[in-house]
């Protein structure tokens, strides 16, 4: 068996349930949305020497709305 193979059966082997549930910063709510944040790169920045609009995937508390700094990848 390769490392590849046995790096995919321990994971296999890894259950949610003993996971640690993340948490919404302001309410508490373990539920989330996934959203985007756009970019906006400049024509300077851009390969195609145009500007661009880039998508960023974030997750929102669909309780009250919030995006936990941890999700903010890009600041």
């Amino acid at each position: 068996m390769d490392i590849n193979q046995q790096q995919q059966q321990q994971q296999l082997r890894v259950s949610l349930k003993d996971a640690e549930d993340v948490k919404c910063d302001e309410c508490q709510s373990i539920y989330f949305s996934a959203v985007a944040a756009i970019k906006r790169l400049s024509a300077l920045m851009s390969p195609s020497g145009k500007e661009v609009m880039v998508p960023v995937q974030t997750f929102q508390c669909v309780n009250c709305g919030y995006v936990n700094e941890e999700f903010k990848q890009i600041k």
